[in-house]
């Protein structure tokens, strides 16, 4: 109703399953609770932000069968000019399946064993998935060392012995704004690979975020259908300190307007 007639027909709502948003049957319960009071990072998050992630990577796009393009745009994203240009027509005349904006590492810890789960399920992209991971090792030099062992006993139910461990930070595009095409979601191709990274459980158990599951499906899927689109664009994360979930402080303020992510590349 807060709509001017002549243009209620551009909106519809569309009621969501409330079972989307549950914990699944197959997810270990006694695990995942024993992983999120392992919090190994602070932005480890909680049980809610897996349900967010499982969501949109496993349950959105069932939703958007009907469209030829689905944008997202969160709520805390700020955009900081005008935009001028249509992004759906832009996607249609090139042919696109993913555009988005921001590009970012993401923890490694919180996106431990994906660069191995990709390896296994696309056995002839190795090369291409190693491009989309920047590798490094943590050792016991450092503190975040004896909480990944301990997350490793969560994990795999054994004790870590080795003095250091190869991890792999994937290198994603922010999809809290992004374009893209639910027919290629809603594939039986694409479908496969979220049903196994369902069954893999580590959205819940260690935090695998919807974004880099995103970019590494899309970029494997076709990389010459994946964009960027660049516009004055900042997340409230780089604008706000936030507390965790022990109530402890951290920023991710930028120092300088030279680092901002509001600065496009134009």
């Amino acid at each position: 109703m807060s709509i001017r007639k002549d243009f209620r027909y551009l909106i519809n709502f569309q009621e969501l399953d409330s079972n989307d948003f549950k914990i699944p049957d197959h997810i270990d319960k006694n695990k995942l609770e024993k992983s999120l009071k392992c919090m190994p990072v602070p932005y480890w998050r909680n049980e809610k932000y897996r349900i967010m992630c499982n969501f949109w990577i496993k349950h959105f796009f069932k939703y958007c069968k009907d469209y030829d393009f689905v944008m997202r745009i969160d709520d805390d994203s700020i955009i900081e000019e005008p935009i001028n240009i249509d992004m759906f027509n832009l996607m249609n005349v090139n042919n696109l399946n993913y555009i988005s904006n921001l590009v970012h590492l993401d923890c490694s810890i919180c996106n431990y064993g994906m660069k191995e789960f990709f390896d296994e399920m696309y056995i002839d992209k190795k090369s291409k998935i190693k491009e989309l991971f920047m590798e490094h090792k943590l050792d016991d030099t450092t503190k975040y060392f004896a909480k990944f062992k301990e997350l490793y006993e969560i994990l795999h139910d054994k004790e870590y012995t080795e003095k250091e461990v190869n991890m792999a930070m994937p290198i994603m595009y922010y999809n809290n704004f992004c374009i893209t095409r639910p027919s290629i979601w809603n594939s039986k191709e694409v479908k496969d690979i979220i049903n196994k990274i369902d069954e893999r459980g580590y959205i819940f158990y260690c935090r695998w975020g919807d974004a880099p599951l995103q970019t590494l499906i899309m970029t494997l899927y076709d990389n010459k259908k994946l964009s960027k689109f660049s516009f004055k664009y900042s997340k409230r994360l780089q604008r706000e300190a936030f507390s965790d979930n022990d109530g402890n402080l951290h920023s991710y303020m930028p120092s300088n307007y030279e680092s901002d992510t509001c600065i496009s590349n134009k």
